[in-house]
């Protein structure tokens, strides 16, 4: 082992542990109860009943799940697929073996259960930041680059708070398997092999799983690195890939064996509706400039740093580097669907959460814009360092007061700039 990869090791264990002091500030004292809790809890269910109650009749919940009558009696159900948990399940297993040493109960919601799902998303958090890194670095940006930008992405957006604050969400774990697909989609398109078919392959299965509106992002690995004008024969190239569609078909099909598994045991259906009357009721009027700017979850609202890469799109465009389309369509796709559900701003939530899981598209773009700043006048410069500076401090302080939830047809931008005059102990 090299001098220089044991210091690199080092720097990311170091910032391992920074992270868990600050998870352990916004979880401290009864704030701890919060992890198994409501959405959180729906999607860490699937753990506590199959390794500890042996099934899904009479498994314990507060408010993430509900019961589901049967012919045999009532069961735990969730709404949620079981992709987080799966995620979780190596730090959850941990956890099961070591609680009794410390002297907790084996039920799945002791404080060891609770830290490894703490755990489980600063690990999957600071794996998705160093893949983005890498990927910077083979690209050729400079070091400064290949460290500001993963640095920006996790204190400037609300990747923090669902990081942090909600570590039970789905979204950082998506924010993680994007960033695979988005290496591995690059790393395929230099040597189209085996091993990057099945890394493209089965991060993808997985987004699929855990959110199935998100099998737009099937455009990354066919898409990658490419310009308007190759969009066709490189669509064609990756629908006629025989290779890589049957690692993807077997992928789906083991990872999604046990959801339909589940599904066909409580409801009696192999594929089930689990969202009930919820669905894309603006699909023909979509809110797409509310999800963008509205006061109620608005993503560059709450998110303003991640302007920076819609702006490095454009500068992408300006100096004809190939890869542009790619951010800019699947985000524009994003941007829809988000629109287009029945509750645009997603519940209860600080910023736009569907859009932490897209983040990793912005690293490449962002990198250009600061890459360009650098030449930039240097009034331009300082002024950009000054906004991001304020808008780090801004999301870094909104993520710590953030309770309960922030929308609704009564909040405006009236209620935002009293919250954002708080983040300034105003």
């Amino acid at each position: 082992m090299s001098k220089r990869f044991n210091v690199k090791l080092l720097k990311w264990v170091l910032v391992f542990i920074a992270c868990i002091f600050v998870t352990n500030y916004f979880h401290s004292g009864k704030k701890i109860n919060g992890v198994i809790w409501s959405d959180q809890e729906g999607y860490y269910i699937y753990l506590p009943a199959v390794f500890i109650h042996g099934g899904f009749e009479n498994v314990p919940f507060i408010n993430g799940c509900g019961i589901y009558e049967t012919e045999n009696g009532p069961r735990t159900f969730t709404k949620y697929t079981y992709g987080v948990a799966l995620l979780e399940s190596p730090f959850f297993l941990v956890a099961h073996a070591v609680a009794p040493l410390f002297g907790f109960e084996r039920d799945g919601r002791s404080l060891p259960y609770i830290w490894s799902i703490l755990l489980a998303a600063i690990s999957y958090m600071l794996i998705g930041l160093w893949l983005l890194s890498r990927l910077l670095t083979e690209l050729q940006f400079g070091k400064t680059i290949t460290w500001l930008i993963p640095l920006g992405i996790l204190l400037g957006t609300n990747l923090f708070y669902y990081t942090f604050r909600e570590a039970g969400m789905s979204h950082v774990y998506s924010f993680f398997l994007f960033s695979v697909l988005l290496y591995a989609s690059h790393r395929r398109s230099e040597s189209p092999s085996l091993k990057w078919n099945l890394l493209t392959a089965v991060p993808l299965a997985l987004i699929i799983l855990i959110r199935p509106t998100n099998a737009i992002v099937l455009l990354i690995p066919m898409l990658w690195d490419a310009t308007l004008s190759d969009i066709p024969k490189r669509t064609w190239a990756f629908i006629t890939d025989l290779r890589w569609w049957i690692a993807f078909t077997v992928a789906l099909l083991v990872l999604f064996a046990p959801q339909l598994a589940y599904w066909k045991h409580i409801t009696g259906d192999f594929v089930f509706y689990s969202y009930g009357d919820e669905g894309f009721i603006y699909w023909n009027r979509p809110k797409m400039l509310h999800v963008l700017l509205s006061p109620q979850n608005g993503w560059l609202v709450y998110s303003p740093l991640a302007a920076l890469g819609l702006v490095g799109i454009g500068v992408m465009l300006k100096e004809k580097a190939t890869g542009w389309a790619l951010p800019a369509i699947l985000l524009t796709l994003a941007t829809y669907v988000f629109g287009s559900w029945w509750a645009w701003w997603f519940g209860g939530a600080y910023g736009h959460r569907c859009f932490v899981d897209f983040l990793p598209l912005l690293a490449v773009p962002a990198a250009f814009a600061i890459k360009r700043l650098r030449t930039s006048p240097e009034w331009l410069q300082i002024g950009l360092a000054i906004f991001a500076i304020v808008a780090i401090f801004v999301n870094i302080r909104m993520s710590d007061f953030y309770h309960g939830m922030w929308d609704g047809p009564n909040w405006g931008w009236a209620d935002y700039l009293e919250k954002l005059m708080g983040a300034f102990y105003l």
